[in-house]
């Protein structure tokens, strides 16, 4: 199952915004405010029954419309879901492809990866058709992640696992390495149920690991686990999951190394997903294939997807300032301090004023990088005009 289509129309602050959808990653970029988040709630929300405040109605529109349109194995379902409740206390009741929802993951940004003693292990948490219906809207829950883990650490060396469990088990301690090779899972102690991890640094607790990794670490445990609790008959290998996963700001906690192979890590773990993510980052951008970065814009105040170049290689060849100016639609890669001093050198080169260019280079000089060959330029032009006659 995958979105191939959504129409959002008066929906928080998007006015009007048609998206058509890779059949694998999708990753959705744009300003604060923009509607990144309402894209992906408008997404879930198809697939719920029952109340919701999240989506409220936008302030310039009547009533808001989300229409979409599903692939369910070759097959084409539409929906369409309308609202216009616009008062934070009021709900409004959906009613979309929720038969459906069983596969579709939500991950919302309440990661949090507060230390977890487990005193005991409990059993696997049961998943009737309703829950699902109410995940759409609520997210994932990530706080059993460690229990689950440990729980099949526990199991599987008798023989009480499923093949479909023992699968999803390896992968999950697979994925210890998936940002870098160098850490691997180690154990689980015995006497206080903590998993241990090997690192460069040595055998470490889980819980010490940094929160970028512990981040990556809940969003493909969640994603597991949850796979599990939800297809009980038949079972289901975790990297056979053929629906549907949202993730909001993919790059949390994450380094701008981490950043970059974050997506390509995830596609690789679950080939058979569609992934639809909002970001903030340009490493996610600059790493990702053609025809996967959906750009959000304003105009006119109104939320549109912005026109993008397409390229045999997405944008890996691009620098990061192409990726901010050119995809996120950043105008302003400087601060305006330095804004303000190079306008200041300028207007004095141009009036060939040698001592305030002196002066404003100066200032300039210790602003840029060490290295950067922009100061050698500015070293030109006031060279140009140091023989100029001073009053």
């Amino acid at each position: 199952m995958w979105v191939k289509e959504i129409n959002i129309v008066g929906v928080g602050g998007i006015e009007s915004l048609v998206l058509k959808l890779d059949k694998n990653m999708n990753i959705v970029c744009g300003p604060n405010g923009i509607g990144k988040t309402t894209i992906l709630e408008s997404i879930a929300h198809i697939f719920l029954h029952g109340q919701t405040n999240i989506l409220k109605r936008n302030a310039k529109s009547d009533s808001s419309e989300i229409n979409a349109i599903v692939d369910v194995d070759g097959e084409e379902k539409r929906t369409k879901i309308q609202f216009s409740e616009f008062v934070p206390s009021k709900a409004a009741q959906f009613s979309g492809l929720y038969n459906l929802s069983e596969k579709l993951l939500s991950l919302k940004i309440n990661r949090t990866f507060i230390y977890q003693p487990l005193n005991s292990v409990n059993k696997d948490t049961e998943k009737p058709r309703g829950s699902t219906w109410g995940e759409a809207s609520q997210g994932l829950n990530l706080n059993d992640v460690k229990n689950w883990f440990v729980n099949r650490y526990l199991y599987s060396p008798h023989n009480t696992l499923t093949e479909e469990q023992l699968a999803n088990y390896e992968l999950a301690k697979s994925s210890f390495s998936a940002l870098n090779d160098n850490f691997t899972f180690s154990r689980v102690d015995a006497s206080t149920n903590e998993i241990l991890i090997n690192t460069p640094s040595g055998e470490i607790y889980y819980e010490y690991l940094s929160s970028g990794f512990k981040s990556t670490l809940s969003i493909i445990f969640g994603i597991i686990k949850e796979i599990e609790f939800r297809f009980v008959d038949p079972r289901m290998k975790a990297e056979e999951f053929d629906g549907v996963i949202l993730i909001d700001e993919i790059e949390l906690h994450l380094h701008p190394e981490w950043q970059s192979i974050i997506a390509s890590a995830l596609q690789k773990l679950f080939p058979n997903a569609q992934f639809i993510c909002t970001t903030h980052s340009p490493h996610i951008i600059q790493a990702a294939e053609p025809n996967q970065i959906i750009a959000i814009e304003s105009h006119d105040g109104r939320s549109a997807q912005r026109n993008l170049p397409s390229t045999e290689h997405g944008f890996k060849g691009w620098t990061i300032e192409e990726v901010l100016t050119d995809v996120m639609g950043m105008e302003a890669l400087r601060t305006p301090a330095y804004k303000e001093k190079i306008l200041s050198f300028e207007k004095a080169i141009d009036s060939e004023d040698y001592i305030e260019a002196k002066s404003s280079l100066e200032i300039l000089e210790s602003m840029i990088h060490p290295n950067n060959p922009m100061k050698k330029m500015l070293r030109f032009q006031l060279a140009s005009i140091k023989g100029v006659e001073i009053d």
